[in-house]
């Protein structure tokens, strides 16, 4: 084991359990199988995490932080409304895969661990708050007319999620346009386009 400063230490052995959490699910993450990949004692672990569950949850937390920072990196050039439909829209593609199986394990542990149902918690809140952010800005920029920006981000997710759950029947699943299209309805359903 070299020696590593404190914060070095943390972040290691965070994107340690990072790692096993993409290729192997959050199950897998344990402080012996953490221990070895990073080549470290497993009290190491528990010196800088309280307990593996919470070392899970961070983990968790980090990936859905990162898959939204990716997005909106990537919906940098459109349109605010573009930008909305894909936060929104389900990813597709390996990375796609990876997040929803990794949120489907997330909803299944979190009724039994406490750790996971705040991390997955806090991951909602984040991709919620993201949404207001643009919704709101729609609204400044007379481009939607939304009275309550927080109940249609939420309704914006809840599509999200049950399309994503669908996507495990083959015969539900709903192709990237298709989904789109459900997006804006949802938006001009609600009357949220300002009137001329």
């Amino acid at each position: 084991m070299r020696y590593l400063k404190k914060t070095d230490r943390y972040n290691e052995i965070l994107n340690t359990a990072i790692h096993i959490l993409i290729d192997e699910g959050i199950a897998s993450i344990t402080a012996r199988k953490i221990a070895a990949h990073a080549n470290i004692s497993v009290g190491q672990i528990h010196h800088h995490f309280k307990s593996v569950g919470q070392l899970k949850a961070q983990a968790l937390l980090n990936v859905t932080e990162q898959v939204i920072e990716k997005a909106e990196l990537a919906n940098s050039n459109q349109t605010i409304i573009e930008k909305i439909v894909n936060l929104v829209s389900p990813l597709e593609g390996h990375g796609g895969l990876v997040l929803r199986t990794l949120w489907n394990e997330a909803v299944f542990l979190a009724e039994r661990d406490a750790d996971i149902k705040l991390a997955y918690k806090e991951s909602t809140l984040k991709w919620h708050t993201t949404i207001i952010t643009l919704i709101t800005q729609a609204n400044e920029d007379n481009i939607l007319a939304v009275k309550a920006p927080s109940e249609l981000a939420w309704r914006l997710i809840a599509l999200s999620c049950g399309i994503d759950t669908l996507a495990i029947i083959d015969e539900c699943k709903f192709d990237k346009t298709a989904i789109k299209d459900h997006i804006m309805a949802v938006l001009y359903n609600e009357k949220t386009l300002p009137s001329n």
